[in-house]
């Protein structure tokens, strides 16, 4: 699984959170297409807060693949992503368990 960490722009929180609201409710089946499309099995993003400062942390476990461009949700959630994340850089797994 990669995980990245991503600082979320000075007032654009709410904007940030509404993205990923849309994506698992309103645009949910065509962001689950795109994700086959690009050899992701899991994908998420969760929010926390530092010090009055807001990040977020992104999950992603598959191929990861390009991106198709074509796709209007793919353009839309990369301008969502430029506006409200800044990129501060890769998380390191120190160990991870299941117990099924």
């Amino acid at each position: 699984m990669e995980i990245n960490l991503f600082k979320i722009k000075e007032g654009k929180l709410g904007k940030w959170l509404e993205w990923g609201k849309l994506l698992a409710t309103q645009y949910k089946e065509e962001a689950i297409e795109t994700l086959k499309e690009e050899g992701v099995n899991y994908e998420s993003f969760c929010v926390f807060e530092i010090r009055g400062e807001h990040y977020t942390l992104a999950m992603v476990e598959g191929e990861a693949k390009l991106a198709n461009m074509e796709r209007d949700l793919n353009r839309k959630h990369r301008e969502v992503k430029k506006e409200c994340l800044e990129y501060v850089g890769p998380v390191e797994k120190v160990y991870e368990l299941y117990s099924k």
